[in-house]
């Protein structure tokens, strides 16, 4: 695992998945669909996070091409959701890593994360606005990465985790489109961040297997819980279910997903998983999401029972998610391996969740 794939993530890589435990994990379920059953489109080199805009029918892909000191820009693909097919490319000055869309102001914030800011798109003439620098980058050795973004539209609030050891969430006025404050304290490496607004809840989670509960009218800790301390967890990704009050959690360095009460912190159950990247929660489907990206896999759960409904195996490296608007179709990125790198483009693949 490189810092690239986890958008700063510093520390040292996966666990390795050992034959058996990937075999017990899938025993329990049915063998992994094919590949070759889902409509897979080549789509470029470094391709990352994905989100979908119902008002234009587009999927968007942000993508950083080159690492090479001297190729900095960024490319977001549009793709059409329905063939895939690319209809259109957006060039922009910094690489492009994390995604997340304002459909309803037609803003798609692009997470610059080796230079620590926040690039915005409009999405109706496919411009930047402009570029929202987080970190200080005088010392390019000390650059606070960024890594996950969460929209909180009620208090016109973009949060930002900045992966470092004393771990910091920036916040940007979205209406004024500047940084406005830097919430501290978040414990090591704070990576996955998502929005309750109904609650006025920001929840973030950290390498130091911290759930933590801000309240978002003033970005004050309300609580924080490690989550289960008698493991080393590394927290990656979060996912919400709003009504039941639960949280999912990846850890890629162990397995099984985490459910986790909103209210206490405290563990609900378990997804029965090998280590896991992205996750996403389907609420008109009551499903979830998971991308294994070292198996080479993406589960779909039925979030009732915890137990894995399908799994689709890939001929590459799953990474992130992206769902419908209608819930109906779950879009992935596939990464190729280091080895492949420049020799095969990434991929996304389209699953049309009614079929499986």
């Amino acid at each position: 695992m490189n810092r690239h794939t986890l958008y700063g993530y510093q520390k040292s890589g996966f666990i390795a998945l050992t034959v058996a435990l990937l075999m017990s994990s899938l025993s329990a379920s049915a063998k992994p669909l094919p590949e070759k059953d889902f409509l897979t489109v080549p789509v470029g080199n470094g391709v990352y996070e994905l989100a979908y805009d119902a008002s234009q029918n587009v999927l968007f892909a942000a993508s950083a091409p080159s690492f090479d000191k001297d190729k900095t820009d960024g490319l977001v693909y549009k793709l059409n959701p329905d063939t895939l097919k690319t209809t259109g490319k957006i060039t922009t000055e910094r690489r492009a890593f994390a995604t997340l869309l304002d459909e309803e102001n037609h803003i798609l914030y692009i997470g610059n994360t080796l230079e620590g800011a926040v690039t915005l798109i409009d999405t109706r003439t496919d411009k930047e606005i402009k570029t929202v620098q987080l970190s200080d980058i005088s010392n390019p050795k000390e650059i606070v990465h960024t890594r996950e973004m969460a929209l909180d539209k009620k208090h016109q609030r973009l949060y930002v985790s900045g992966v470092t050891q004393q771990g910091i969430i920036w916040v940007i006025d979205t209406q004024k489109q500047q940084h406005i404050a830097t919430i501290e304290n978040m414990g090591e490496y704070p990576t996955g961040l998502t929005v309750d607004e109904g609650k006025g809840r920001v929840y973030a989670v950290n390498g130091s297997g911290e759930f933590i509960t801000l309240d978002a009218s003033d970005n004050k800790i309300i609580s924080r819980v490690k989550v289960e301390p008698q493991k080393k967890h590394f927290f990656l990704n979060i996912a919400l279910d709003n009504k039941k009050e639960r949280a999912f959690i990846t850890d890629p360095d162990l397995p099984d997903v985490l459910v986790v009460s909103l209210k206490d912190g405290k563990i609900i159950d378990r997804i029965k998983v090998i280590n896991s990247l992205a996750v996403m929660y389907n609420n008109g489907r009551n499903e979830v999401y998971i991308t294994h990206r070292n198996a080479q896999l993406i589960s779909v759960v039925d979030a009732d029972t915890y137990k894995v409904k399908a799994s689709i195996a890939t001929s590459a490296l799953p990474n992130s998610l992206a769902l419908s608007a209608d819930g109906h179709t779950l879009y992935a990125s596939v990464k190729q391996s280091e080895k492949e790198i420049g020799k095969k483009p990434d991929y996304i693949i389209k699953v049309e969740l009614d079929k499986i």
